[in-house]
């Protein structure tokens, strides 16, 4: 288990980070929150990068760093270097006297994990961005960290490297935590068993993640457009749906209660309704104090 204690960051008279305090088992965190919110921070805190200003890292239930792998959002490897002797070198780096671990062992391990064992004699300027950020996951995972931490792993990847990196990740998880920071919940919902909202510096939310999908239970409607307008200010476009060849509003009620109108239908709601309905109460919360 590791756990955050307190972690707290400040840029000049900006709180980035407020008593971040969560305790991670072995599970698959999804990380999700604004662009802005503080996600990429708190990694590099973690990873002491950056240094905050208040805080501890507990590793079962000692006061130490962890062991840590992590991938971040932009991740290169040398292009004259072969996928295996780019995983050696990265083993070298990580290599401490007496850690007991095979690494030669170890770097096969990895290269199996992520479906680079036929690329292993290919330059890594000649891999495709969805090879490299399967690297990049290698590398994460080499060495099995306390912790791996996963700053926007998906991101610039086509649809077919997407749900290949999605059922690799399903491979590695339970044997540490694993936090995946995302803007997408899509993402999230694909690879993660529990979930985590950063808004305005603090966790607003930890929880499974149907817990979060049933706070916008009875609030996530669709309607035509013209009905969507005849509501001004109290409902929130939240995307659109078409059907039949009708372009439909997808809408989010922060009121509770059925809405009226014929063409009105209540949707099941999805991950990323209840993020969006999360972050609307967390913004009415602050515009009213309460």
């Amino acid at each position: 288990m590791v756990r955050l204690e307190a972690i707290a960051k400040r840029y000049k008279k900006h709180m980035v980070l407020e008593d971040i305090s969560v305790e991670l088992d072995n599970d698959t965190y999804g990380l999700l929150g604004p662009n802005g919110a503080g996600k990429t921070t708190l990694f590099r805190i973690i990873t002491n990068l950056i240094s905050a200003d208040g805080g501890t890292v507990h590793v079962d239930g000692k006061q130490e760093r962890p062991q840590i792998g992590y991938l971040p959002q932009k991740f290169g490897a040398f292009r004259t270097l072969t996928t295996e002797e780019q995983l050696l070198y990265f083993a070298k780096l990580k290599q401490t006297k007496g850690d007991g671990i095979d690494w030669d062992a170890e770097v096969e391990r990895v290269l199996e994990l992520t479906h680079l064992t036929d690329q292993r004699g290919k330059r890594c300027g000649q891999l495709s961005g969805g090879m490299v950020r399967r690297l990049g996951i290698a590398q994460a995972i080499l060495g099995k960290p306390d912790l791996i931490l996963l700053d926007e792993p998906t991101v610039g990847l086509d649809i077919e490297e997407r749900v290949r990196l999605k059922e690799m990740l399903k491979e590695v998880r339970g044997k540490q935590p694993i936090v995946i920071s995302s803007h997408i919940a899509e993402d999230i919902e694909a690879t993660c068993q529990r979930v985590m909202v950063l808004h305005k510096n603090r966790i607003c939310f930890m929880g499974e993640i149907d817990q979060l999908t049933r706070l916008a239970a009875g609030h996530v409607w669709k309607m035509p457009e013209e009905q969507y307008e005849r509501h001004p200010g109290a409902l929130r476009q939240i995307g659109h749906i078409e059907e039949d060849g009708e372009l439909l509003v997808k809408v989010l009620s922060m009121e509770e209660g059925a809405l009226t109108g014929a063409d009105v239908v209540p949707l099941k709601p999805r991950l990323e309704d209840g993020y969006l309905y999360l972050l609307a109460k967390e913004e009415m919360r602050d515009e009213t104090g309460s």
